[in-house]
């Protein structure tokens, strides 16, 4: 059988054998795993720059020979020793600024939990806990805003609101709804908005993410 070449004569053996991978940059994939039991969220505090002393999901950059489903089970073990179950991927957030080290491109995710419920904070986690959360919404002209409001579990110190808006994009590229963190943000980067997404996912979805 005749290999098949392209308008300028390689096979695809040939090909790959020139192709210069630098041509096109390449932004680096992390996962974040999102776990929620009823009013609770699993949280970390970053032990490391960038948003050092900041809340965020476990998470990580994703290694180069594992999937994501993968990579993110794993930063779940790294990070609070939980094991993941019923892992659901959520729209990825891709906004060019949105890491001060370089493009990257995170797929966030949905879980339960198998086994234990007791985090344990290890690799670059600080801290690992529970946080209690509460959601207040009300419409605005730009959209809808949530006024969300994270306790740490057992009545320690260290409460934090934030707000989040919920509107439609205007470019009408996509369908999907924006949200952004408006004013002080306790949380890393976007994890604020990303919240907020996976808040509404469960909302649509009874049962989601089950423990």
């Amino acid at each position: 059988m005749q290999e098949l070449r392209d308008k300028n004569g390689l096979t695809e053996k040939e090909f790959l054998a020139r192709y210069d991978a630098s041509k096109f940059e390449r932004p680096s994939v992390t996962v974040d795993i999102i776990c929620l039991r009823s009013n609770k969220v699993l949280l970390i505090k970053r032990g490391g720059h960038p948003f050092l002393g900041k809340l965020a999901f476990p998470g990580g950059f994703l290694e180069p020979d594992e999937d994501a489903y993968t990579g993110a089970a794993r930063e779940l073990r790294e990070e609070t020793g939980l094991k993941a179950a019923d892992l659901r991927m959520l729209p990825a957030a891709t906004a060019p600024g949105r890491d001060p080290r370089t493009r990257i491109v995170t797929l966030p995710f949905l879980t339960g939990l198998e086994g234990g419920l007791a985090p344990r904070a290890d690799d670059d986690a600080a801290s690992a806990g529970w946080y209690l959360f509460t959601r207040e919404t009300r419409d605005t002209a730009e959209g809808e805003l949530s006024l969300i409001t994270l306790s740490p579990e057992g009545g320690n110190p260290g409460t934090v609101s934030f707000s989040v808006l919920r509107k439609s994009d205007e470019s009408g590229l996509r369908g999907d709804p924006v949200y952004e963190v408006r004013g002080e943000n306790p949380l890393a980067g976007d994890h604020g908005a990303i919240l907020a997404m996976a808040l509404d996912v469960r909302a649509r979805e009874d049962g989601f993410c089950r423990s």
